[in-house]
């Protein structure tokens, strides 16, 4: 769902149209924006989330009872749980704005048709904020081999940075962003392409990641859903694409964002050839050999080159001017990519950069091609203020070449920045819906 949100609804991604299909069409519609409030992206999304946090009270209302053998895990348990309540209230509050607070377990079907929607500052007051700074006094900086993948003080720093960045708040992410790097606990591994390689699961350079292990039954199937469904299992060698598959696939202006030597295309991006036709996939999380039980991969949720990115913005736009740090930090990202460095002075002219602007828009490119597909271009391009300009902008160029959106005129003309209400929910709780749905 978040990729579906955060990517494919971007001008990151789109997908590969096919005329023997037309069943997922109102998964497509997410793409070129002509969805409505009763697409399950969005239902899934709302229900998740709060079906998570209803989990998550119930486990809260019984920790004060619970018998622990070792005292002292106590408040990590609660610590953990509420750093789980807060990441699914900052998504709730991201796509639909003013939600329903719950924080304790409803038992009654009359107190929850009495919940109503609050406004975002009442859910970070009281749910976010408290949550995030109990996990982060709680959490372990680290954790043992036994016990990696959980949650830990970093990932609730950069959870709790994010929600300050969407309040466009970077001097209050900062110190939390800075005692991330100053942990000494994470660090960028040498080459790209092996921090989402299995091989290195949980390696040095992830803060959180969501985890997948085919030997526990859990494996990871995402990748299928977005390489091209007429592929077989050239580049899977196991599992066959559906006829629904071809999803999330790169746009052409995602490709010309990669600079010519830039590494990080080879490592993220896949050209299958067929027939005559190059169709560009997401190969970054495709580890063959792909079969029935799914993949060890994990999806990346907060990584240290993210926080890196994060530090070097918010210092930039609480200081401005020029920050050498800013330079130092985009310059290790593009060496790792094997790319020339920027500084003022440089004779290479598109690497000259001599203003505060020129140097936000440069971080904000290599931000996107350091994160691609990792879903975090949708929240940037609403932090920016340029969702709008910038989506139809991509739309006119899908327009010029996906013939299959002639019959939708309106295609990519209506962005709107909140989701829908899902519209079960505004008929069964009475919920007033987001404005153009």
């Amino acid at each position: 769902m978040i990729w579906q949100a955060g990517e494919f609804a971007s001008d990151n991604t789109t997908f590969q149209y096919n005329p023997a299909d037309r069943g997922g069409q109102v998964t497509e519609q997410i793409d070129y924006h002509l969805a409505n409030s009763d697409v399950g992206l969005l239902g899934n999304l709302w229900n998740s989330s709060y079906n998570g946090i209803a989990r998550i009270n119930f486990v809260l209302e019984s920790l004060p009872e619970a018998v622990f053998i070792n005292e002292e895990n106590r408040p990590v348990r609660e610590a953990e749980a509420r750093f789980l309540r807060a990441f699914f209230y900052y998504h709730l509050i991201i796509h639909f704005g003013d939600v329903p607070i719950t924080l304790e377990p409803l038992l009654d079907e009359a107190e929850a048709l009495d919940k109503q929607r609050e406004p975002v500052q009442a859910v970070l007051d009281q749910a976010i904020f408290p949550d995030l700074e109990f996990a982060i006094e709680n959490l372990p900086a680290t954790w043992g081999t036994a016990n990696v993948g959980r949650a830990t003080k970093g990932a609730a720093q950069m959870l709790l940075a994010k929600v300050y960045f969407s309040r466009r708040d970077y001097a209050s992410a900062l110190p939390l962003l800075d005692d991330i790097v100053a942990s000494g606990n994470y660090s960028l591994m040498q080459e790209y392409r092996d921090i989402f390689d299995p091989m290195f699961d949980n390696n040095r350079e992830i803060i959180f990641a969501a985890q997948f292990a085919t030997a526990a039954n859990q494996g990871s199937g995402f990748m299928v859903n977005w390489l091209p469904f007429n592929s077989g299992d050239d580049i899977t060698q196991g599992v066959i694409p559906g006829s629904r598959d071809g999803l999330n696939q790169p746009t052409r202006d995602m490709i010309r964002a990669y600079e010519p030597g830039d590494q990080r295309f080879d490592a993220s991006v896949g050209l299958y050839v067929d027939d005559g036709d190059t169709l560009p996939y997401i190969r970054k999380f495709v580890y063959p050999p792909i079969v029935t039980g799914g993949s060890d991969v994990d999806w990346p949720v907060f990584r240290y080159a993210d926080a890196l990115l994060m530090q070097s913005e918010a210092l930039l736009e609480t200081e401005g001017g020029l920050p050498d740090a800013v330079f130092q930090t985009i310059n290790v990202l593009r060496g790792r990519a094997g790319l020339p460095l920027i500084f003022p002075g440089n004779p290479v002219p598109e690497l000259d950069i001599q203003t505060e602007e020129a140097l936000r828009l440069f971080l904000r490119k290599e931000r996107r091609v350091e994160l691609a597909f990792e879903s975090h271009r949708w929240y940037d391009l609403l932090r920016y203020g340029t969702l709008e300009e910038t989506m139809i902008a991509h739309g006119e160029e899908q327009k010029e070449y996906q013939e299959f959106l002639d019959p939708f005129p309106a295609a990519y003309t209506i962005i709107r920045p909140l989701w829908g209400i899902p519209s079960n929910q505004v008929v069964q709780f009475g919920y007033t819906q987001n404005e153009g749905w």
